[in-house]
């Protein structure tokens, strides 16, 4: 990443510009400062921010100050499965839609352990730039499964909910749940009636586990996917809250509001008329 700003950017891409991806991206700051977006969210990053972008969540390089650092790309699919440490049984619900709200998007990250992530990050570039020894052979596999799992335990040991405990694993299947089901149902109590709890009991685990309510992380997931729809397709706002289980557009509008700051076409128009995608700034610092 040293010498991002001097490469000449691709007609067809330009990585200071939102864009969705469909694989896990660990970018390590190593050195100066600047701005990362992830999902319409602009943060400040220097020396020891840790940026984790799932699969199919948006992100753009913003303005940087002598930026460097490293970053390293896998598939969903390299996630290793004992990540959490739980039983295979429950750890099959971990996934690239179940990590993201587990796994901090933005966190800064103690100098040391950012030293111990760089020398991971570094062999592994190594091992893989070897030209006697095949990517696909086990090592690489392994050291690709260190960097993640070094990754993940700083990030949340960093972040402000679940240091050092279990996550229960009805708040894994909440949340695979929600995945799968946004589109079509906002409704709590029967989140809470498929994962076998009350809502009171889905309360209790969301707000232990990422301090949010399942109301609001129901809302979130559905207005980010919003405004994804509204940048990526040429859908109309109607068409967007529809497909987003909104049968009436003025709900949506009013929904759409109150979670985002601004209209629909607002939205929209401010994003594709705004070549830096200058949003809001959230300090995780």
């Amino acid at each position: 990443m040293a010498d991002f700003n001097r490469r000449e950017i691709p007609a067809d891409h330009d990585p200071r510009q939102a864009h969705r991806i469909n694989f896990h991206a660990l970018i390590l700051f190593t050195q100066g400062q600047g701005i990362h977006g992830v999902d319409f969210i602009d943060y400040p990053v220097k020396t020891g921010t840790l940026i984790h972008v799932c699969a199919n969540q948006i992100h753009h390089f913003g303005h940087s100050e002598g930026l460097n650092g490293l970053m390293v790309v896998f598939l969903p699919a390299a996630l290793p499965s004992n990540l959490l440490g739980m039983p295979t049984s429950i750890s099959s619900f971990l996934s690239w839609s179940t990590m993201q709200y587990i796994w901090p998007s933005v966190t800064s990250i103690e100098l040391c352990k950012a030293q111990i992530l760089k020398q991971h990050i570094e062999l592994l570039e190594i091992h893989q730039t070897m030209k006697s020894i095949q990517p696909s052979q086990p090592a690489a596999q392994y050291l690709l499964w260190s960097v993640i799992a070094f990754a993940f335990q700083a990030a949340v040991e960093s972040g402000k909910h679940h240091q050092g405990k279990l996550i229960d694993p009805r708040f894994l299947e909440f949340v695979d749940l929600l995945e799968r089901s946004f589109e079509f149902c906002r409704n709590v109590k029967w989140y809470a009636a498929q994962i076998n709890c009350t809502e009171r009991t889905l309360y209790r685990i969301c707000m232990a586990t990422v301090g949010k309510s399942p109301k609001t992380i129901t809302n979130e997931r559905v207005a980010v996917e919003a405004q994804r729809r509204l940048l990526f397709s040429e859908a109309t706002v109607k068409e967007v809250g529809y497909s987003l289980g909104f049968e009436e557009t003025t709900n949506f509008i009013k929904f759409f509001r109150r979670l985002v700051g601004q209209n629909p076409d607002e939205f929209r128009m401010s994003l594709k008329s705004s070549a830096t995608r200058k949003l809001k700034v959230k300090n995780h610092l």
